[in-house]
């Protein structure tokens, strides 16, 4: 028994539930915080709302690269007050890559799309040695999705379109070993699921509004892996049972997303943008570790459904350039009861900044900045490691706009 509790002491504390969702990093939507459900002109709405793919002719191209670097601080409570511990500085690149091609389907206008991009993950380094080190010390994990959409226009204020999305899911986890400064257990899997897309959009006739909808659908991953112990000569005989080293699988579900929006433009070059956005985060009940020589783990999780508010605009002050701007608010499903140093996770307000410029017909630079900042969690409960938790994300996005029509 005391074997098995020792195989234990990783897997609990750092399974994440759902991490944190990754903005969307193509530089228009960024800038106006994922408002533009309804609001899409580019190859990139074969992700955001492949309906809107129908508004393209020929050849259109969304390229974009960021920078995103999350930072966590932990400060003591009670008998640890005073303490205190900052994630190290990790950038990860999330990619926005996005292509359309727009033609005639029986006298309407269609388009298809394909796509790449990073819609959620988790990425924590905590020092080797903070206080934490027993409950977590790094979190590595990237969810990739690829996207093969189009859309149809039924009539010309009246579009549908849809498709297939495959997530793909990699994980590191590294946790310390108690009563060992130097020990530690980590663990390694990857897997993928496919899931779909269903989109509508609706504009006016005489009336400068448009509706958007957006719904895909939860992909449950079978991630699959190993974990191991590296822990000092002489503290495990040689051959426990069952072994600490092992095969490792899990269901990693990547929740049911739903978009809709409204998108009002107030004079010819100004728009506003509104979407809500539901996150079905209460699959998030428990997770389940499955060991291929005689270990199962489960760890509860709690989740309930997550909400965001998002308010974008966009403003055209020359016939080159468009200024962008939005503000988010984030309401998490996460129950502060099983809050994690594991899981940088509340609620959120963010804030977007940027600009689209022509450069030369058909072909534009585009660029944002998204800021976030979480609400104040303060950890008071047995299950996780106590303390308060606060935590600021960065995100910052360029790419290019290209367009050949028919």
């Amino acid at each position: 028994m005391k074997k098995i509790a020792l195989l234990a002491l990783i897997l609990p504390a750092v399974v994440l539930a759902n991490g944190y969702d990754v903005p969307n990093v193509n530089p228009r939507d960024l800038a106006m915080t994922s408002a533009g459900t309804a609001d899409q002109g580019d190859a990139a709405a074969a992700f955001a709302n492949p309906s809107a793919l129908s508004k393209l002719e020929g050849v259109n191209l969304a390229l974009a690269g960021s920078i995103l670097n999350l930072t966590d601080k932990w400060s003591g409570t009670g008998a640890q007050t005073g303490e205190s511990s900052t994630t190290r500085s990790a950038p990860v690149p999330p990619v926005s890559l996005f292509a359309a091609y727009g033609f005639k389907l029986a006298d309407h206008n269609a388009a298809v799309g394909l796509g790449l991009n990073l819609p959620a993950g988790g990425r924590v380094f905590w020092n080797e040695q903070w206080p934490g080190r027993n409950r977590i010390i790094t979190v590595d994990r990237k969810i990739y999705a690829v996207y093969l959409t189009a859309g149809y226009e039924i009539l010309p204020q009246l579009r549908f379109g849809g498709g297939l999305v495959y997530y793909y899911g990699t994980e590191y986890l590294k946790q310390g070993v108690a009563g060992f400064a130097d020990a530690y257990g980590e663990l390694s899997a990857k897997g993928g699921a496919p899931s779909f897309d269903l989109s509508a959009q609706y504009g006016f006739p005489q009336f400068p509004l448009t509706l958007g909808v957006d719904f895909k659908y939860k992909a449950t991953m079978k991630l699959k892996g190993n974990g191991r112990f590296v822990v000092p000569e002489g503290v495990l005989p040689n051959n426990p049972d069952p072994p600490i080293d092992q095969g490792v699988s899990h269901h990693l579900t990547y929740p049911s997303v739903l978009n809709v929006g409204a998108s009002y433009r107030i004079t010819e070059p100004w728009v506003v943008d509104f979407t809500w956005t539901w996150n079905d985060y209460s699959v998030y009940q428990t997770d389940r570790f499955v060991g291929d020589k005689g270990t199962t783990l489960e760890v509860p999780r709690h989740y309930r459904d997550g909400y965001t508010y998002r308010l974008g605009t966009a403003y055209a002050v020359t016939k080159n350039l468009e200024l962008r701007a939005g503000v988010e608010r984030d309401l998490t499903g996460l129950d502060r009861d099983f809050a994690s140093a594991s899981l940088p996770d509340s609620n959120t307000w963010a804030a977007g900044l940027g600009f689209g410029w022509g450069v030369i017909r058909d072909l534009s630079l585009e660029t944002a900045f998204f800021y976030a900042w979480e609400d104040k969690v303060n950890v008071t409960g047995t299950q996780e490691f106590p303390g308060s938790y606060t935590t600021r994300v960065w995100v910052a996005s360029l790419g290019l706009k290209w367009k050949l029509g028919l």
